[in-house]
């Protein structure tokens, strides 16, 4: 069995390994346009902060780790079409035949309605490593950064260049930053820091009607003109496009409409990460979710089925860990704002406690759950101190439908150095809104 993988990134390379266990004869292929396997998305922002020596150290794998389990990789590759009829895939190296082919090629960050009136190429993105080498230079020179988005990736990116000591613009659409994953009010005490920061400026509620480059970046807005010396943009994910997906069935959004076991309209074809778009839970409807766990997973999925249809794939949470300006962030699951796409009536609980009996930092939590049943339908997290792994937690228990009765009961280690007495996840059903100590 001959299995081409387009794209070498979480999706594809988690698709690749996964199939080497499963089919230890077949021949596996990997054909990937950038210059190394596996860069990290946030790849670019890990380097400045000194996590990596070298950029292209910033990768989950490498060429010569893939080539030992008996992975063919083609670099700087790009596949130009496909043809499913055929079985057949041209490059602009070679034409290839597959008995199985996997779409693992992602997305990107380019927008589609914000262009550089000077420079059709213009591309202000970071995500894959080819791109991070070409603005690397120009962001360790700029003194003064414009981010268009302020979602995870343009939160992350906007801490890192503040911690750089440059001058950053954050621009959002929205009336608040990290809108997916967390509630506003639920975010008070983090904005209150945010805005002390005296070279972080928000603007909340403003679209980018144009980008002109003269001496520096202008960033028009609505009424207002923005000059910096860099521009970068982490909004409008979306599939990386390409001429030859018209010959798959597509939704409105781009994205490849695949069957529960991730085959696309076109036999033997499957597509994985953020090519598809995927269910989602406690919503009729799914989404689209360019995340990197939901990409290893439905990776692995693809690989259970390529013989056989076998495992349906179960989707995702939307579930987020991250650490910015000395926070850290998590969520999971529904949120208050968006009530609407759930069923039943849901309700919530916030409160706070202290991280353990010695470390006296404050957790902030709120809780989702539906009123009738109290099942738990999201979490939300935030904290000074390190709280992310509790989020995953709180996933398995949303996944599970568990409810907060449940949760009372449910098992914990503890040490007071480094727990309360009660967990968060237990105390969601109990007492009042805030507790330090217990």
């Amino acid at each position: 069995m001959k299995i081409y993988i387009i794209g070498a990134s979480f999706a594809g390379v988690s698709c690749g390994v996964h199939a080497r266990e499963l089919y230890p004869e077949a021949e596996i292929t990997i054909i990937e346009k950038n210059a190394i396997v596996g860069f990290l998305p946030g790849g670019l922002l890990l380097y400045l902060q000194n996590k990596f020596a070298n950029l292209n150290d910033a990768v989950f794998t490498t060429e010569q780790q893939l080539k030992e389990q008996h992975i063919d990789i083609k670099l700087s590759e790009k596949l130009l079409d496909c043809d499913p009829a055929k079985h057949e895939i041209t490059t602009d190296k070679k034409t290839y035949y597959y008995d199985k082919l996997i779409l693992a090629n992602g997305s990107e960050q380019k927008s589609l309605n914000i262009g550089l009136t000077s420079d059709d190429e213009w591309d202000p993105s970071f995500k894959d490593y080819d791109f991070s080498n070409k603005v690397l230079p120009k962001i360790q020179n700029a003194e003064t950064i414009a981010i268009i988005g302020a979602g995870q990736a343009g939160m992350e990116a906007a801490s890192t260049f503040i911690d750089l000591k440059k001058t950053v613009h954050l621009i959002e659409a929205m009336d608040y930053p990290l809108f997916k994953y967390f509630d506003p009010n639920f975010l008070e005490p983090f904005l209150t820091e945010l805005q002390k920061i005296p070279n972080l400026h928000f603007h909340f509620n403003k679209t980018v009607t144009e980008v002109v480059e003269n001496e520096q970046y202008e960033i028009l807005l609505d009424e207002q003109k923005i000059v910096s010396d860099y521009v970068l943009t982490t909004v409008n994910v979306h599939p990386q496009l390409a001429k030859f997906t018209k010959k798959f069935q597509l939704h409105s959004d781009n994205t490849m409409q695949t069957n529960d076991y991730l085959e696309t309209s076109a036999k033997d074809v499957f597509a994985v990460g953020d090519l598809i778009h995927s269910p989602l839970k406690n919503r009729e409807e799914g989404a689209y979710l360019p995340q990197i766990n939901h990409a290893i997973r439905s990776g692995i999925v693809a690989a259970e089925n390529l013989q056989q249809a076998q495992m349906k794939f179960k989707g995702g949470l939307r579930t987020i860990g991250t650490k910015i300006f000395g926070w850290h962030l998590a969520s999971t699951g529904l949120i208050e704002e968006e009530a609407f796409v759930y069923s039943n009536e849901i309700a919530t609980k916030t409160f706070t406690q202290t991280a353990s009996l010695v470390d006296k930092t404050p957790i902030y939590c709120k809780a989702v759950f539906e009123k009738s049943s109290k099942k738990l339908l999201g979490i939300q997290l935030l904290s000074q101190t390190n709280c992310l792994e509790k989020i995953n937690t709180a996933a398995l228990a949303i996944e599970n439908e568990v409810t907060l009765t449940d949760l009372m009961q449910k098992d914990s280690f503890f040490q007071p150095e480094f727990t309360n007495i009660i967990e968060p996840l237990n105390r969601i059903n109990m007492g009042s809104e805030t507790h330090h100590a217990f």
